[in-house]
């Protein structure tokens, strides 16, 4: 069964749901969040600032050749 299949109110109801999870997610983790000095943890240290570079980049390779491949190789859909 996909989600198209499912009925419109347990769609609703999935999505409701997942949106409380986040909220109740954010609600405990928030305090956490705003007591550390991120600063100092991540752009004034060299090494925890090259490694968000790094990151950053590996995205960016990623990410630059899924849409290579979907542009010049699109799935083809068999019927």
């Amino acid at each position: 069964m996909t989600e198209t299949e499912l009925p419109a109110s347990i769609q609703y109801l999935l999505i409701a749901l997942q949106v409380i999870a986040l909220v109740v997610f954010i609600y405990f983790v928030w305090p956490l969040v705003k007591s550390e000095d991120w600063k100092a943890k991540f752009i004034d240290n060299k090494t925890a600032r090259s490694i968000i570079i790094v990151f950053i980049l590996i995205f960016v390779f990623v990410w630059g050749l899924g849409a290579f491949f979907d542009a010049f190789f699109p799935v083809e859909e068999l019927y």
